[in-house]
């Protein structure tokens, strides 16, 4: 039977990530990766995408449980190539230290993956200008980065401060290949850094659906 620390250290998670494993602001560490995927899937808990990696580019309540019961989902993701790190959400109308949060969850998770050996791709995440004073925080230098434009770039004036977000971002982590998730567009990124888009897999799961619902009702 665990004691009461013990409980508690695993009630918060810091049997995945020490103090001592984190940098000196406490912000856990994430190693670059420098893979380049085929194909990604949208996170699951029985999936047949071993030749897809993973991510996380959903609201947040349909995968809470990877923080809730870490251990058990460590197998689960092994069976990709490997993830996309999460993105927990970075909204601006959160409080920041809510934001900070969310981020350290983020980054322990990945460090957790990466120390039990699953290949984690960094991605980007922010709210605003003043959030990239601890979004960026844990984040490698070069290798590949990942973020999703799903959203973000339908009207002008968000497509333009996203434009203007991302390469605040790009500014500092210095990625060589960034994935973009989301319907494929001119974001103005700089032609040493090589770009590969991804459909957005939800969306086309749901243009199908409703044309397969369409075809049965017209029997």
């Amino acid at each position: 039977m665990r004691t009461q620390r013990e409980r508690t250290i695993r009630n918060m998670n810091l049997h995945i990530c020490a103090r001592w494993e984190c940098d000196d602001d406490g912000w856990p560490i994430v190693r670059p990766s420098y893979a380049v995927p085929e194909r990604l899937a949208t996170f699951q808990v029985s999936n047949n995408d071993d030749d897809a990696f993973c991510h996380f580019f959903i609201d947040d309540y349909r995968f809470e449980r990877i923080w809730n019961k870490p251990e058990r989902y460590v197998p689960i993701l092994s069976q990709y190539q490997g993830v996309i790190m999460p993105d927990f959400s970075l909204y601006t109308d959160m409080p920041y230290p809510m934001q900070q949060w969310n981020h350290y969850r983020s980054l322990a998770l990945t460090q957790y993956w990466q120390d039990n050996g699953i290949e984690v791709i960094p991605s980007l995440n922010w709210s605003d200008e003043r959030s990239l004073g601890f979004s960026l925080a844990g984040m490698p230098e070069g290798g590949t980065y990942a973020v999703c434009t799903t959203g973000c770039i339908s009207a002008e004036s968000s497509r333009n401060e996203f434009i203007r977000m991302l390469s605040l971002c790009l500014e500092r982590v210095r990625p060589d290949t960034l994935l973009l998730y989301g319907r494929e567009t001119d974001l103005g990124i700089p032609p040493h850094i090589e770009t590969r888009w991804y459909a957005n897999d939800n969306h086309e799961r749901v243009v199908r659906n409703v044309g397969h619902r369409d075809r049965s009702e017209s029997h």
